[in-house]
């Protein structure tokens, strides 16, 4: 059986796993995956904006679609 690891990208709030992200940072140690390189971009532009926000759900991926 594959063990597989889900993060949330922080930016869309997509679910999407380590191994196949296609984006990935390290911010003040932490390391963050993102679906995309757009997330990851919006990410690392203002990183702060996005660690700050609450977890809820997001309504669509609009960097995604």
């Amino acid at each position: 059986m594959k063990n597989t690891t889900t993060v949330k990208d922080l930016v869309c709030g997509m679910d999407i796993e380590k191994a196949t992200a296609a984006g990935r940072t390290e911010y003040k140690g932490q390391t963050y995956y993102f679906c995309g390189l757009k997330c990851k971009d919006k990410f690392d532009l203002s990183p702060e904006q996005y660690l700050s926000k609450s977890a809820g759900p997001k309504s669509g991926h609009g960097c995604c679609g």
